[in-house]
């Protein structure tokens, strides 16, 4: 009876288990499930580098190199677009992907003229230069003869006005104007954009036809595409990766559909909709850590929307609407003790205290926001008028802590609000 009992036991026992490994198998089998609006890591149709930095005259210095993925067997085409740290494009590359495809955009070459080498079936006949898998579709978009694959390096003119464009001076690419803040170290500065699009467009997402309702534009809302940064500072010893912020698309969700909404591109498209990208973050809490092992304390990672079409200006001059102001700096320590900017009043920061993040991308270190050590950040990037929230800011945050010379670290920042939320909803105040 006892052996009959065991084996009972034990046959029920198994029969569960093996439940369970199907259930778990069942679960692990399911893709990501994406939510138009939440800030998560799902393929999408636009990615974005919040901010690069790229020593232009020391290889050992900050470098800044993106791993771009197609998740789907279909073949696809997505446009790389440069951005300055004001929010003005300055080049635009193609890069083709068959299904299953990774390529890598190492800024590094961009800045000193090679572009990504790539090629549909009908630019690459002999599949050499990018080659298919068992799995991948590899078609021909006819419209990519004769700029794919690049060949060449592109001219020395271009690469000048490109490196000028991102460190703040005269370039070319602006007619001899400046696109850009002058930090006078040799760093390049900026952030990226990657959009899957259906032909080798010259065009970029400023540019009228870029973007056309129902799909009728360059731009597609594949949500296929997914990437990750590696940064490299080998006088620092430091290497980071993270992911790209990737920005889903869609015709139908009111989210991405609605105009008059915030969308991501909204700003080059009238606030039309018309890019039926879901809008950024606009409240944030990021962790910082100023001593311990991380002596060179944290760096405060920040893209921000400036809200209008940015235009190059005269060099010694600053583009409106340059510097941004911040809505409100929160920083608590870790016994809650906190530090509230401004201390007396409702947003809007008064001068001086407003431009912690003044330009569209940017590092800023954490020692500059908190009179503490160790702690967290409330950035509150919305624009106020008394306590009311007259434009909600889209913004995307990053941290990286420093040890000074023997490794660093990287966390995200937590989002708290979106900018597709009411802006009676981001009333997140402390006086």
């Amino acid at each position: 009876m006892t052996t009959l009992l065991t084996d009972s036991i034990r046959r029920v026992r198994n029969m569960f288990a093996a439940l369970a490994c199907a259930v778990l198998a069942g679960l692990i089998a399911l893709p990501a499930q994406a939510v138009i609006g939440a800030h998560d890591n799902v393929p999408a149709a636009t990615l974005l580098l919040p901010y690069f930095e790229l020593d232009l005259n020391d290889g050992n210095g900050p470098q800044t190199s993106i791993r771009l993925s197609n998740s789907s067997a279909t073949a696809i085409l997505a446009n790389v677009t440069l951005w300055t740290d004001w929010g003005i494009p300055t080049k635009s590359f193609l890069i083709y992907l068959v299904g299953y495809d990774t390529s890598e955009i190492d800024l590094r070459l961009v800045f000193k003229g090679h572009l990504p080498r790539t090629a549909s079936a009908g630019q690459d006949p002999t599949d050499k230069i990018s080659p298919k898998g068992p799995l991948s579709q590899d078609i021909n978009f006819a419209s990519c003869s004769g700029i794919l694959p690049y060949t060449t390096l592109l001219p020395a003119a271009e690469v000048s006005a490109l490196r000028n464009a991102h460190t703040g001076l005269a370039s070319a690419t602006f007619g001899g104007s400046c696109g850009g803040k002058n930090y006078g170290d040799g760093l390049a500065r900026g952030y990226v954009t990657i959009d899957t699009v259906n032909n080798c467009t010259l065009r970029n997402p400023s540019i009228a036809g870029y973007f056309g309702a129902g799909g009728s534009g360059d731009a597609t809302n594949q949500n296929v595409m997914t990437a990750s940064v590696t940064t490299i500072n080998r006088v620092q010893n430091s290497a980071t990766t993270d992911p790209l912020v990737h920005i889903e698309a869609s015709f139908n969700n009111p989210i991405t559909s609605t105009s008059g909404q915030p969308t991501f591109y909204g700003r080059l498209v009238a606030n039309t909709a018309v890019d039926n990208r879901e809008p950024a973050g606009t409240v944030w809490n990021a962790r910082y850590l100023t001593g311990g092992l991380f002596t060179g304390g944290t760096s405060i990672i920040a893209w921000q929307d400036p809200g209008q079409v940015v235009t190059p200006v005269a060099c010694g001059n600053t583009a409106a609407p340059f510097p941004l102001s911040l809505g409100q700096v929160v920083a608590f320590d870790e016994q809650e003790h906190v530090a509230v900017s401004p201390t007396s009043s409702l947003p809007p920061i008064p001068s001086g205290g407003a431009t912690s993040f003044p330009v569209v991308a940017q590092r800023v270190a954490s020692a500059s926001l908190s009179p503490f050590s160790f702690g967290h950040l409330l950035l509150n990037f919305n624009q106020y008028t008394g306590n009311a929230v007259t434009t909600r800011r889209q913004s995307v945050v990053g941290v990286q802590h420093d040890a000074s010379g023997r490794f660093s670290a990287s966390t995200g920042a937590v989002r708290l609000f979106s900018a597709d939320q009411a802006p009676s909803n981001q009333m997140f105040l402390f006086q």
